[in-house]
């Protein structure tokens, strides 16, 4: 089954990230002359292996076309723009769910200049993330596992797949990794799984997932998903440099990254996004 060999090939730039980003995390410090954490550089092999190994196995693994995994040209810009609107109305209503519960406080947090800058590169993320994040999982993955298990299936796998590697990537800890800095493979991939808040957070980004997969399926095109998941990005990326959110509230904010996505707030944003989501697409 081709989607099984596809979600291996997941797996296995998992496990050549947990092989080799050690060495990588030691080797950057000389190379660079500072330290990276952890889970960046975790990251960044993790994206290298599995752009490579979704190159070598397109055409063995019959990945689709562009217009097969969503990506269309007729309406993409109504489509995209339709998902911002969802995305940013559903964060919005999560936002102000924190801030009125006490878990977030506006304040601009660096001087305008730099302020400037990191909403710059954060509109840049945005739209990396939001295009190549829904093309490997509601276009590629959530396409071949519905081909051969069915849509249930499909977006199932798609769905716990999209959470799991999220978790991994993203709670990795601020501590730089250098030479002796101690992590174990073994450690780089089991502990972000086993800490405290994990699992709140496989739960928070499981509903956005579906959300997301939801999108692809219900307008036949990726570009609503890929607006969906900008404007996500984007506000975590931008917003965040207007506001905090409050230690100790795990509960209402998560305690990872992004932001939210492990507390209620983020539960209320997919839950006022797909409450739009059949009336907006109507339109």
């Amino acid at each position: 089954m081709r989607s099984l060999k596809l979600v291996c090939l997941v797996l296995g730039a998992l496990g050549g990230a947990v092989v080799v980003a050690p060495a990588v995390a030691w080797v950057l410090p000389h190379l660079a002359g500072k330290s990276f954490t952890f889970a960046r550089v975790f990251d960044r092999v993790f994206q290298v292996l599995l752009v490579v190994g979704l190159v070598l196995a397109w055409r063995p693994l019959d990945l689709g076309s562009l217009g097969q995994l969503g990506l269309g040209r007729r309406g993409w810009a109504r489509g995209l723009g339709r998902g911002l609107a969802l995305g940013f109305a559903g964060l919005a209503a999560g936002l102000a769910f924190a801030w009125a519960c006490g878990g977030l406080r506006v304040e601009q947090r660096y001087a305008a200049a730099k302020t400037v800058r990191k909403a710059a590169l954060g509109a840049g993320a945005a739209a990396l993330l939001g295009a190549g994040e829904e093309l490997l999982f509601r276009g590629v993955l959530l396409r071949r596992a519905t081909l051969d298990a069915g849509r249930a299936a499909g977006v199932a796998v798609t769905t716990g797949i999209y959470a799991v590697v999220h978790v991994m990537r993203g709670r990795g800890g601020p501590t730089p990794v250098g030479a002796g800095a101690g992590v174990t493979r073994v450690q780089a991939m089991i502990a972000p799984l086993t800490s405290g808040g994990a699992l709140p957070e496989i739960a928070g980004l499981a509903l956005l997932g579906a959300l997301l997969a939801a999108a692809r399926l219900r307008t036949g095109s990726l570009w609503p998903a890929i607006g969906i998941h900008a404007a996500w990005v984007a506000v975590f990326r931008i917003g965040r440099l207007f506001f905090t959110t409050a230690h100790g509230r795990p509960w209402l904010v998560g305690d990872g990254w992004p932001p939210l996505v492990g507390g209620a707030a983020a539960w209320v944003a997919v839950a006022v996004s797909a409450l739009l989501l059949p009336r907006l697409l109507r339109r």
